[in-house]
Parts: C-alpha cells; structure tokens; sequence
C-alpha cells in the first residue's frame, strides 16, 4: 500500500510545527526532528505559505505562536497523534502476536508484579519482544504521552484527574510496616504513634492527600505528623535500609524482598487498611495490541494469585476489575 505523499509531507511540516512550538528555537526545534536548520525553516516557511498566515513570531531570543499559530497547533497534534495510532494499528494487523511491547512501571507493581509477569509472558508469547521501564508514575505518563510506552501500572490517584487515560484495575496491594529482626519494637503489641514518631518510617513518594490517609490510618493527626524520614521509590533500597537499621519501613504486605531480608511485619492497629489500587493505564484513542491486552489480562491474574480473589480488598475490588474506564 503506497501513502500519499502529499499527506505525508503535510503531516511531516505538521511535525515541525509541534516541534518548533515546544522547543521555541529553530535551532533545537531542528535537532529535535534531524534537520539542518535551514531545510527546517523552509519547512516552516512552506507550512505557513500552505495556510496564508503566519504562525510564528520571531525575535531574537525565542519564537512564539500567534494566534492562527495556536489554532493550527492543536488541530496538527490531533492530526499527527490519529495518523499515528492509524499506522499503529495496521502495524499490529501485520505482527499479530509477534512485535514488541513497552511498559511502565511504578515503585509497587515493579516490585510485586513485574518479576513474574516478564516470566509468563516470555512462557506464552516467546517471540514478543518486552520492554520494562521503571520509575514514579508521573514521569512514566511523560514516556506514555511521547507513546514511548504502551501501558503503565500505577495508583491513578498521584495523577491529575484527565480525560486523555483510560484505566482498568489490575489489583489491590495492602501496606504493613517492617522493622529488622531484633529491632526494639520487635514483639510489642501495643506499637502507637510515639514509637512511630521514635524511630522514623521509610515510604515511597506519595501525593498529600494520599499522605493525610496513611496518616489517619496510623493515628497522626495530619500528614505533616508522620515520621516520614526517607522518601524512596526503589523498594529494595528501602527494604535494605530497613534491615541495617531501626528505621521503619511501610512497604507492600508482601513484599518477597522483605521475606529474603528476614524483616518482621508490625502488628499495628489501624483504624483504615492501608491500600493502593494498581491500575493499567494507556492513552485514550490509542489502540492496545493484542500483546500488551494480554500482558494486562496476565497483570490481573497475578495480581488477584497474590492478594487471594476472596480476600476483602478484592472483594471490593472486583466489580470494576474487568472494564476499562476514562480516567
């Protein structure tokens, strides 16, 4: 099937357009897309004689849209972002279960997901190509825009609310608190908010208002009165902290790197179950190939193996489980 190339040339200069919009130099703009800076400003020259107007401002130091430039802007970044997912999906009709996928993963479902997922994909689909990347959700949603990524595995809620995702629930991931075998606190039944406060807990990055949950959930008053110490996203890091010193570390209930570690789960009143809900999140518009539905569909099941199908926490889960939402 030959392209037309008077559309691609369009979608090409549209490209440009974007680019040059974002960067704000020609001369970056032009290393962004691998030109040379003068066959990228004929490029825009050209664009703007194609729609009569111009669309930038040009001074010195930067460019910037006028105002035909910012209309055309966002009606190009539709366009670029549907011929995109066009080539996509007939890419994906070609490879059928073969070709790569590329996910993202946050600190939890990193550690608690990930390890056997990459093992039952490799079982069930050994020609498909996997690609991991890890990292805070917020940065992997930047990797998902640029369509680096097919999915990401995160809490939607340190996300903005937006209408440009689409989720589904993968599971349900309980938190505990550890401490090293030996450690002082070790055994005592009646663990409150001064111990706590004693010794410090080590966490994962959390938004404030998810903050101010874990906090009620532990008896503080208010997110500021957590004995938050360290902030890490690596769970190893933490669970090694954990054990070579009195730190207290709040990590999944299951963690398999607290097990290797010998740490001692916490029995710790709570007036609320601490709780995240892992989601497969993609980009709205975007078709899934076939491959990276699976790796979600496995995401589930691994999931729901690990917290127990009839544990309470999936129980309340489970109707929403199955159906992808707008996030």
């Amino acid at each position: 099937m030959q392209s037309d190339p008077k559309l691609a040339t369009d979608l090409r200069r549209l490209t440009h357009l974007i680019a040059l919009a974002e960067e704000g130099r020609f001369s970056r703009a032009a290393v962004r897309v691998h030109l040379s800076e003068a066959a990228f400003g004929r490029s825009i020259k050209s664009l703007e004689d194609q729609v009569g107007m111009h669309l930038f401002d040009r001074n010195a130091q930067r460019v910037s849209l006028t105002r035909a430039g910012e209309m055309v802007l966002e009606r190009a970044r539709a366009l670029v972002f549907d011929s995109s997912c066009l080539q996509r999906d007939i890419e994906l009709m070609r490879q059928g279960d073969a070709g790569e996928i590329a996910i993202g993963a946050a600190p939890i479902p990193a550690a608690t997901i990930m390890p056997r997922l990459l093992s039952e994909l490799g079982r069930s689909s050994p020609q498909l190509v996997t690609r991991v990347r890890l990292g805070n959700l917020i940065g992997l949603i930047e990797k998902l825009e640029a369509q680096e990524l097919d999915f990401c595995l995160g809490e939607p809620k340190l996300l903005a609310r937006s209408d440009r995702y689409v989720s589904v629930l993968v599971g349900v991931q309980a938190g505990a608190l550890f401490c090293r075998a030996g450690h002082p606190i070790e055994g005592n039944n009646k663990i409150g908010v001064d111990a706590l406060r004693r010794y410090g807990i080590a966490g994962i990055s959390a938004t404030h208002s998810m903050m101010e949950q874990i906090a009620a959930s532990y008896g503080f008053a208010s997110a500021q009165e957590f004995p938050l110490t360290v902030e890490c996203d690596d769970l190893n890091l933490l669970s090694r902290l954990v054990a070579d010193s009195d730190v207290i570390g709040l990590l999944p209930d299951d963690l398999e790197a607290a097990s290797r570690l010998d740490l001692r789960q916490l029995e710790v009143k709570l007036k609320k179950p601490v709780v995240v809900n892992l989601h497969a999140i993609w980009l709205k518009g975007r078709t899934m190939s076939p491959a990276a539905l699976r790796a979600v569909s496995l995401a589930q099941t691994i999931a729901n193996r690990r917290t127990g199908a009839d544990s309470p926490v999936m129980r309340r889960a489970r109707p929403s489980a199955g159906s992808p939402r707008a996030y």
